[in-house]
């Protein structure tokens, strides 16, 4: 497989912001970058979570992403404090299984909003000034975390389906954009994580994983260099093989197995 980022073997060299840290993947990878002895920031709206998680082994810096005053905020205290991060995990997101019949509006709306359109609000200022701050002895890196949703279009994730191909999109984008900058992008694609988000499925999900199982192939698809790392690949190779199939076969197959 092609190399396409500087592998990342070394985090003890590291400034990283883990920017849904609270729970679920992001802790997880907050706790196992810690024993690596990365400089750690954390962030999400919880910031009595991040208090008890982090207190003593992270700076804790709680953020409403959506918040754009927060976000400018956050970003002038970096900087102003000599912290802005090398690497940035970005992981915010809601989910709730419903089918379009159903949707409520406005609910959807809001998850758009810390799905995707957070995402503008962060990145653009971060990337602009790590284009204006180039570093010597590493590129700079953001890491997207996306999902195997992301593929093709799936019943009863339309808003969440939606957001998670944005993310991909957007993450291809400023890979192709910003390796001249040498600022490295991946993207980070699971199936199913055992979290509070899935908890609200009613159905089974096959290879579901842990939050540490996920951050433990995190770190090992950034150490290959890979822009996308995806698993479990049982379930991921599949979509990827549905992703080729012409779109009227997927949807039939898929109205088959609805």
């Amino acid at each position: 497989m092609f190399k396409s980022n500087v592998p990342i073997s070394n985090w003890h060299a590291r400034r990283v912001w883990i920017i849904g840290a609270s729970e679920g993947i992001g802790l997880a990878l907050a706790h196992r970058l810690n024993t690596k002895k990365a400089e750690i920031i954390v962030s999400a709206r919880n910031e009595s979570r991040l208090s008890a998680e982090f207190e003593d082994i992270a700076q804790i810096l709680p953020i409403d992403v959506t918040d754009t005053l927060q976000i400018e905020t956050s970003m002038e205290l970096l900087v102003t404090r000599n912290m802005v991060p090398d690497t940035v995990f970005w992981l915010p997101a809601l989910y709730q299984p419903t089918n379009l019949i159903n949707l409520e509006p406005q609910s959807a709306l809001d998850r758009l909003e810390t799905n995707i359109l957070a995402a503008f609000n962060l990145f653009p200022r971060m990337i602009q000034h790590w284009h204006a701050n180039p570093l010597e002895d590493k590129n700079y890196h953001w890491i997207w975390f996306s999902s195997l949703a992301a593929y093709r279009g799936l019943p009863n994730a339309s808003d969440y389906g939606a957001s998670r191909s944005a993310i991909s999109h957007l993450a291809q984008s400023a890979h192709i954009e910003l390796k001249e900058s040498n600022i490295d992008i991946s993207l980070i694609s699971p199936g199913f994580v055992d979290t509070r988000l899935t908890k609200k499925n009613n159905f089974r999900m096959p290879l579901i994983m842990t939050p540490d199982r996920v951050a433990q192939l995190t770190l090992e698809g950034l150490q290959k260099g890979r822009f996308e790392t995806h698993f479990p690949k049982r379930m991921s190779w599949i979509f990827k093989l549905l992703n080729i199939l012409p779109i009227g076969l997927y949807l039939k197959l898929m109205t088959m197995f609805k």
